[in-house]
């Protein structure tokens, strides 16, 4: 028999208290919901902006070189082409409007000169000035979508946060055949 107050008897009764501890939470499986008695913590529902009927419809994606899931190169979709945003005027607060666009909760940086790599296609948006309040990129003051005198050399990139919008789905409307693989529980959206 160990004597209480030796180093090898308390070492048994922590190890004891650790397994009956973990036995009682894998049997309440907080993993998979919460005990009964306990009601689950509200989450907010997240609604899609309503947008003025004359706002052009875009789609915004991240793509690049070398990047993570929350960053890269900020490309567009509009008529039926991908294309990209000029680094001219870009701010903060054009970096919020793109993340808030694609389902983060908010912006950390962005980068000019094409930092993730050039650009194909159009660039759909130069001289991009938002407030950070606007529902979509289409809604910032800009030279008009398309009309631009920047060259691929000058993309923009953004890194959003890694935390998401609560209840945040995406929702496709165009027939642009984007594909989400680096984010949990992804789906091809067509």
């Amino acid at each position: 028999m160990l004597a209480p107050w030796s180093l090898p008897y308390c070492f048994t009764i922590l190890l004891g208290l650790l397994k009956l501890c973990r036995a009682q939470y894998e049997q309440l499986g907080y993993p998979h919901g919460y005990p009964q008695g306990y009601p689950e913590p509200e989450q907010e529902q997240y609604t899609a902006p309503e947008l003025p009927p004359d706002t052009p419809r875009i789609q915004l994606r991240l793509a690049g070189d070398k990047r993570k899931h929350n960053e890269g190169r900020v490309e567009v979709f509009y008529d039926g082409e991908w294309g990209t945003v000029c680094d001219d005027d870009f701010s903060i607060h054009s970096a919020q409007v793109v993340c808030r666009e694609l389902g983060y909760l908010e912006a950390v940086s962005w980068s000019p000169s094409s930092k993730y790599g050039k650009g194909e296609g159009r660039i759909w948006f130069d001289n991009v000035q938002c407030t950070g309040k606007e529902k979509t990129l289409a809604l910032c003051m800009s030279n008009g979508i398309g009309v631009s005198d920047c060259k691929h050399t000058e993309d923009v990139g953004v890194v959003c946060s890694d935390k998401r919008i609560p209840g945040f789905k995406f929702i496709n409307t165009m027939a642009n055949n984007v594909e989400v693989n680096n984010l949990p529980n992804s789906t091809n959206v067509n």
